[in-house]
């Protein structure tokens, strides 16, 4: 629950603690890193809240989430005595449950309050099934004109179409069966107006957000494998299209060459697209809420993942040669996103003789397969050695860039064998094909 539904923490977390040590009421206030200090749960020392978060296992991994606030929270009895610095950790001494623990203290604080009270009907009802029983406790916020009291266990009231059920199933259920499939399904069927059923929803049923929702839950009821399965109404033909087609077949190509296809993610960062390529890191599409700070920018170009590849793949016996046929990403207003699926193609010879001639070979044998007729003109890269770089031309129009690596990006990714590489815009390849 911790991890899921409360997202590690950030909307909600769950406290276990010993009632019968706990003198109310329990406030929920702050303190000073600093200042502060108790024995948390699985130390036999006691740390200020600092400590706990930069070295404490639990501190380490969820600190994040209150590090940045001059006070942190704490949860305090009547006698302040520290119940815990939620969401980090308990206290060892009244946060600590062992199997003869009797009676236990339910705590889920987070900032989100329909989570924070969804997540304790879910802990507290899952218990009770195990034989506890439920006490409620009663809540006060300073600027709240009224109490709360939880859990909330109250049953929501919920609608479900007899028509509706059996035209989904393809069943013909009458209203009996339907009501006994429902409370086999743990609903408690209220009362019947036409072909609608009324049903008590258990607190606990968070996912209830539609009435197919609960026709899912009659269907598995009545066991669903023995429905007897329909086809669609609409009879369609699935297929490759003709460009999918085309890169398979240039795919195919390369491993008839003699490279290994890969595939990588279109996610990157600046550091892999341009830092260690020697290029400008200039017209990146960056994300505006990336998840990881190794994934925050969309690809431009196939080569860097490429050498990022090799990099992780030192231990392996060269030679090593590799390709990847994927899609990469330039700004174009015209789109309703902004952003332009490029389909690319990028390969990579590395070993100890590895150089412009044998990946001009490559090149040579790839687009003479496909009936391209093309050239290749000197040019200059800040990625490949100046003087073994050129750009590939078909019809006037550049497709792509080869050449052998320049040898500090190599040594930026970890390489000390010389590289050959080229890149194909597929997009114009095609087009032109």
């Amino acid at each position: 629950m911790d991890q899921t539904y409360g997202r590690k923490r950030r909307k909600a977390s769950i406290g276990f603690y010993q009632a019968d040590l706990i003198r109310p009421p329990i406030s929920y206030t702050v303190g000073n890193p600093d200042e502060t200090s108790f024995v948390p749960l699985g130390s036999d020392a006691s740390m200020t809240l600092r400590q706990i978060v930069e070295s404490h296992p639990k501190g380490i991994e969820y600190g994040q989430t209150i590090s940045k606030h001059d006070n942190w929270p704490l949860l305090i009895d009547k006698n302040d005595k520290i119940l815990s610095l939620p969401p980090i950790i308990n206290s060892s001494d009244l946060g600590k449950v062992t199997t003869e623990t009797k009676n236990i203290l339910i705590e889920v604080t987070g900032t989100s309050l329909e989570t924070v009270q969804d997540t304790l009907k879910i802990v507290v009802t899952t218990l009770s099934e195990r034989g506890g029983k439920i006490y409620g406790c009663t809540q006060k916020y300073p600027y709240a004109p009224t109490k709360t009291t939880t859990p909330d266990l109250n049953e929501q009231r919920f609608q479900v179409s007899l028509n509706y059920t059996n035209k989904l199933l393809g069943t013909n259920l009458q209203s009996k069966q339907a009501t006994d499939l429902l409370q086999r399904a743990g609903y408690a069927p209220r009362k019947m107006i036409g072909d609608k059923i009324t049903i008590g929803v258990p607190s606990y049923r968070i996912d209830i957000m539609h009435q197919v929702d609960v026709v899912e839950d009659i269907g598995i009821a009545m066991d669903i494998n023995t429905l007897k399965p329909e086809w669609p109404g609409i009879f369609t033909v699935g297929g490759l299209s003709p460009v999918t087609t085309k890169l398979d077949n240039i795919a195919e190509l390369m491993v008839g060459l003699g490279y290994q296809e890969i595939m990588t993610y279109s996610l990157s960062s600046p550091e892999t697209m341009a830092k260690k390529m020697n290029t400008p890191d200039d017209e990146q599409i960056e994300l505006q809420n990336p998840s990881m700070t190794t994934y925050t920018i969309l690809r431009s170009w196939l080569l860097p993942s490429l050498m990022e590849f090799l990099s992780n793949n030192t231990h392996v016996e060269y030679p090593q040669r590799i390709f990847e046929v994927g899609q990469c990403f330039t700004r174009d207003p015209s789109t309703p996103t902004r952003v332009k699926d490029i389909p690319k193609l990028s390969a990579v010879t590395v070993h100890a003789t590895a150089g412009f001639t044998e990946i001009r070979q490559s090149v040579d044998s790839l687009l003479r397969s496909i009936g391209i007729e093309y050239s290749v003109r000197p040019s200059t890269h800040p990625s490949f050695l100046e003087g073994r770089t050129g750009q590939i031309v078909s019809k006037n129009q550049n497709i792509g860039t080869i050449g052998e690596l320049n040898p500090h990006v190599s040594k930026a990714w970890g390489l000390s064998l010389p590289v050959g590489a080229f890149e194909l815009d597929l997009s114009l390849l095609l087009n032109l094909n």
